[in-house]
């Protein structure tokens, strides 16, 4: 008698229906001045800039309530940004500070003012679907190191994603996919350790440059921190620093933002233009780095019942764990505020 064949898999997939809470890294702190910056992030457009007296920076919501002009457009004057339009001035508060040809600035003329903070010499925006505050306790920590005179500055890439932004996040607990994507001749240890808002994959393994030392930590959903270091067959050890972070467009797309320091070659001290080209330069050669995930992100399927193998990393622990940012504040499970180690060597 002839065994019943299993029914062909089916596939189920729904995007969420709304945008993580966290704080975005948004670029770096260079890239911002008191020239206005266009960002579409989050199904609308953002205007970000430096107080022309303070420089601080400031994030407003970017189209004028007047008639409808993008702030981008315009200029700044003092911490205001002024409308290209009609020339309305916007506080970095959000309220209106001036119409030149009005009497009365109308009670209703507010625009919604982002949170936005500094750190390790990158710009961040909060965002919360539900207009909450940024959490005291999620604040982006000081990583030390970035602040070595030793390294470069971090060089970002920018590109657009055609996927909900959690497919990016898949990778800190995909082991599987680093030998035939990343070029890893073997993983020796890999483990996911969760705790709170923060999420860090620990991983050894070998590939064609030497035996590799990797440290990864997510701090939210949009905003991970990453240090590697490789001892060459050589007997050299290499190091370098690198950012894996997304920013939602829409809900079923995400800019995806790469950055990266490495050491200042010999006789590149000061000469912050050539560190640059430098570290473009190793960005370009490097074929199965981090930008290698793209063409399967820009043509993969969402999966929310994805059929796992027992050579597997946790993907369900850490697709529970993300889920903490797609529900209000009060339906954020107690359970996720320990830690939680999960050894996939």
């Amino acid at each position: 008698m002839n065994e019943a064949l299993p029914e062909p898999y089916v596939i189920e997939g729904k995007l969420p229906d709304r945008y993580p809470r966290g704080w975005f890294c948004i670029g770096t702190d260079y890239e911002f001045t008191s020239v206005p910056t266009k960002l579409d992030y989050f199904g609308t457009s953002l205007v970000a800039y430096r107080g022309a007296d303070s420089g601080d920076i400031h994030v407003l919501d970017a189209y004028c309530p007047h008639m409808g002009a993008n702030l981008a457009g315009g200029q700044v004057v003092g911490d205001s940004v002024i409308c290209p339009f009609h020339a309305w001035s916007w506080g970095a508060d959000g309220f209106c500070k001036d119409i030149p040809y009005a009497q009365k600035i109308p009670a209703k003329a507010r625009i919604k003012s982002w949170p936005a903070m500094e750190q390790n010499e990158l710009v961040y925006v909060w965002h919360d679907p539900d207009g909450g505050p940024p959490i005291e306790a999620q604040a982006i920590p000081r990583e030390d190191e970035i602040y070595d005179e030793a390294w470069t500055p971090w060089v970002i890439r920018r590109v657009e994603v055609g996927s909900n932004c959690r497919e990016l996040i898949d990778n800190m607990a995909d082991k599987a996919h680093f030998v035939p994507v990343h070029g890893a001749e073997e993983i020796t240890f890999f483990q996911n350790i969760s705790e709170a808002h923060t999420y860090t994959q620990l991983m050894k393994g070998k590939s064609m440059g030497g035996v590799m030392d990797s440290r990864a930590t997510y701090y939210g959903p949009g905003y991970m921190f990453h240090s590697m270091t490789t001892d060459m067959p050589d007997g050299v050890t290499a190091r370098f620093l690198s950012l894996v972070m997304n920013v939602p467009t829409s809900l079923s797309s995400f800019e995806f933002l790469a950055g990266f320091k490495y050491p200042i070659p010999p006789g590149m001290e000061g000469n912050t233009v050539a560190q640059i080209a430098h570290v473009n330069e190793i960005i370009d050669q490097n074929v199965q780095g981090v930008f290698a995930d793209l063409a399967i992100w820009q043509d993969k399927v969402t999966i929310d019942n994805p059929l796992l193998c027992d050579g597997d990393g946790p993907v369900t622990r850490l697709r529970q764990w993300y889920n903490q940012f797609l529900v209000p504040v009060d339906q954020v499970p107690a359970s996720l505020a320990g830690r939680k180690v999960y050894d996939k060597s």
